[in-house]
């Protein structure tokens, strides 16, 4: 039996305990052993000693050096250190997306161009967190404030009715999208109390997703659009690590079992083809 090892951060882990045992329980049904390694247990080196011979780590944290020092090993990483820093640094993400044509929210470069209200963000928040809608330059500078060692960025706040459009990605296909909207709340996570729905994208909305994925050439990530009134989007970010809570409770597909076919075909076994 070959091995792989999945790799959390202690906390994630503990909220995505049954995912992971259901990833491990997957993996077994193609001659595959998937170990669970916290990053909490290994400095850099260390995991990338842990991970000698694995097939690929399955990475589901957010510290590139980690992704990059496995790379450096020859060992596979789902995702690449290309796409892990690009999808935890929401600045990177839209100014290459742009390169690509794909329409995004705009930015603020210069405070002469804040209009209020606005929305304030680190560039490395994920799940809805450390995201401020500022009504006034109070609420700014507190922010501001609160934020002052982190990198941030500031935008037009977009009314979008609170509803934005999650995409998963497995390799070239789309495997599932969900319409989410807000509940009392500007932002759409489901995590924050919002609705869901599954969503059907159209032409134009799959060539972005293809233009992008082609791009960046991830194994499995999600891509959140702002779903604005007429029908248009705006790229917001893209995630990695992605949750998929929505996934599971729209879609009757076995999520653990697409990932291993996908990744035991691409990294371990020429036999199982997604």
């Amino acid at each position: 039996m070959k091995k792989a090892f999945i790799v959390y951060e202690k906390t994630d882990a503990l909220k995505n305990m049954a995912f992971i045992e259901q990833l491990i329980e997957a993996g077994k049904n193609y001659d595959l052993e998937l170990q669970l390694a916290l990053t909490n247990n290994f400095s850099v080196s260390e995991l990338v000693a842990h991970c000698q011979n694995a097939q690929f780590v399955f990475y589901r944290a957010r510290n590139c050096d980690y992704v990059t020092s496995l790379e450096q090993a020859n060992i596979p990483v789902v995702n690449s250190s290309h796409v892990n820093a690009l999808a935890n640094n929401k600045y990177m993400t839209l100014q290459f997306a742009r390169t690509l044509g794909i329409p995004t929210v705009p930015l603020f470069t210069e405070p002469e161009q804040y209009e209020y209200p606005l929305v304030f963000k680190t560039v490395d928040g994920h799940g809805g967190a450390e995201v401020v809608l500022c009504q006034d330059n109070a609420d700014l500078c507190v922010c501001q404030k609160q934020y002052e060692d982190r990198l941030t960025l500031v935008q037009p706040y977009i009314e979008s009715n609170a509803t934005d459009v999650r995409v998963w990605v497995l390799g070239n296909q789309v495997i599932g999208a969900v319409k989410r909207q807000g509940k009392e709340d500007f932002r759409s996570n489901l995590t924050l109390g919002g609705s869901i729905e599954r969503y059907e994208l159209n032409h134009l909305q799959l060539d972005h997703v293809h233009a992008m994925q082609n791009a960046i050439k991830s194994d499995y990530i999600g891509m959140d659009f702002l779903l604005l009134e007429d029908g248009t989007w705006l790229l917001n970010e893209i995630e990695d690590p992605v949750g998929a809570r929505s996934f599971y409770d729209l879609y009757e597909e076995h999520l653990p079992d697409l990932l291993m076919k996908y990744l035991v075909g691409r990294y371990a076994y020429e036999s199982f083809i997604f």
